[in-house]
């Protein structure tokens, strides 16, 4: 089981810089969104966190992305977020404001851990990841 525990069910797109619009990424369709710990293909193979995309249609892989400490996440609208890593830029057309919020959650827990430097279980505590729960914006990663 993954202790994480994200998965909605989104439309994985991307920014199109020559029209400067979203598009969706591999051909549209819906996707099981995930942020789970695993190996980047860069090549420095450090275990870290990942956002996973896979079409539900034909199990197709569109999305890789690791998370970094830099991330910065926009939320457009309760159902249309997206985020930049370095020069690239995903954004995701959820089913629902609920999938989106719980998303959102989840990736700001993920970034905690990482600007906190731990990869530890001991140091980060159930309670940690919901002392923000007014529902504010808890993203407030970097301008």
């Amino acid at each position: 089981s993954d202790g994480d525990g994200v998965r909605v069910r989104a439309v994985v797109m991307t920014r199109d810089d020559s029209s400067g619009g979203w598009v969706p990424l591999g051909g549209g369709g819906l996707s099981h969104v995930v942020i789970c710990r695993g190996r980047s293909h860069d090549g420095r193979g450090r275990r870290e966190y990942i956002i996973r995309g896979e079409r539900l249609r034909d199990r197709a892989p569109v999305l890789e992305c690791a998370v970094q400490k830099g991330l910065v996440y926009n939320k457009v609208n309760p159902i249309f977020h997206h985020w930049r890593v370095e020069d690239r830029k995903f954004g995701l057309t959820f089913q629902s404001p609920a999938d989106a919020i719980s998303f959102e959650k989840g990736l700001q827990t993920v970034i905690d851990k990482l600007d906190r430097g731990s990869d530890s279980p001991s140091s980060s505590t159930p309670e940690e990841a919901d002392t923000e729960d007014d529902g504010q914006a808890v993203i407030s990663y970097r301008k």
